[in-house]
């Protein structure tokens, strides 16, 4: 039986899953460091295109990102003595939320600081807290990632990354290790799909905590972050995932917009849950809930 109501309009585009429009209220050009994502992500400008570059020229100097990497010398140390991965205030944590939050991928310093990183952070296989700690596979998605996004997807640590999760089995029942992944594994077509089956049980099977919205995601994840992950890596639409997509257009305020807390609301967040409205919302068969009656103008 279906759990569609007859009476309700279904989507034919993916904006009519949304409540109201918000990309404006994403162009904001006093945050660059989302302004270019939102240009790629949503209005679809190629990341070498002249605005998105404009804006990816500034996100450093924008908050929080420009705190972050204050501490950050032009040879890639650090000048403070917090322990590499102590959780928000060592300087691998900051260079991962530096990357969350939009940084400049070409700042040269961050080129440094992932070099010294690659050639030096602990860990055999995987990635570890410390010299005499077992690899973590979470630590190691989420640095997977960022190496990946800032251009060093060939270098022999990453590769040696890919090859460890490649190698076990355990990481696929957490959703965060196989979002890290999934974005990071685009030429690995078996550990793609481990991603993508590892996600897939997540959203079926009600995983504890993917509803909690939040950003920067770095020790969780959440259902915005997973199908726009999923979008942005072109997984195909299973109609099992319905349930959980709803969920996600549920969250929604008459505006279109997300909040990880009430009463705040977030462009982050919004951004990542507008994406994955925007790609899957017609192959799901969403409810149509634009403030317009379908089939007609504003």
């Amino acid at each position: 039986m279906s759990d569609r109501n007859p009476d309700n309009a279904v989507c034919t585009q993916g904006w009519e899953a949304l409540r109201g429009d918000s990309l404006g209220w994403l162009l904001d050009p006093e945050r660059p460091n989302l302004l270019w994502q939102v240009l790629v992500e949503l209005v679809g400008r190629p990341v070498d295109s002249p605005a998105v570059r404009r804006a990816r020229g500034g996100a450093n100097a924008c908050e929080p990102v420009s705190t972050l990497l204050a501490d950050l010398m032009p040879d890639g140390e650090w000048e403070t003595d917090e322990p590499l991965w102590k959780p928000y205030s060592g300087p691998g944590w900051r260079l991962l939320a530096a990357v969350q939050w939009g940084a400049d991928p070409e700042d040269p310093r961050m080129h440094a600081a992932s070099e010294r990183l690659l050639e030096t952070a602990p860990g055999e296989g995987g990635l570890s807290r410390s010299s005499d700690a077992e690899p973590d596979s979470q630590l190691t998605a989420r640095v997977l990632e960022a190496m990946v996004g800032l251009g060093w997807g060939k270098h022999p640590r990453v590769q040696e990354w890919l090859a460890w999760f490649e190698a076990t089995t355990e990481w696929r029942s957490e959703a965060l290790v196989c979002v890290g992944v999934l974005r990071s594994a685009a030429k690995r077509v078996a550990l793609r799909e481990s991603a993508i089956g590892g996600l897939g049980e997540a959203l079926t099977g009600g995983r504890e905590g993917l509803d909690r919205l939040g950003y920067p995601n770095l020790n969780e994840t959440d259902l915005a972050e997973v199908f726009s992950v999923m979008a942005a890596a072109g997984v195909v639409w299973r109609h099992e995932w319905r349930a959980a997509l709803q969920r996600l257009q549920g969250m929604q305020d008459a505006k279109g917009c997300w909040s990880p807390a009430e009463p705040e609301v977030s462009r982050w967040v919004t951004l990542k849950a507008t994406r994955a409205l925007l790609i899957y919302a017609v192959d799901a068969e969403l409810e149509r809930v634009f403030p317009y009656p379908p089939h007609t103008s504003p």
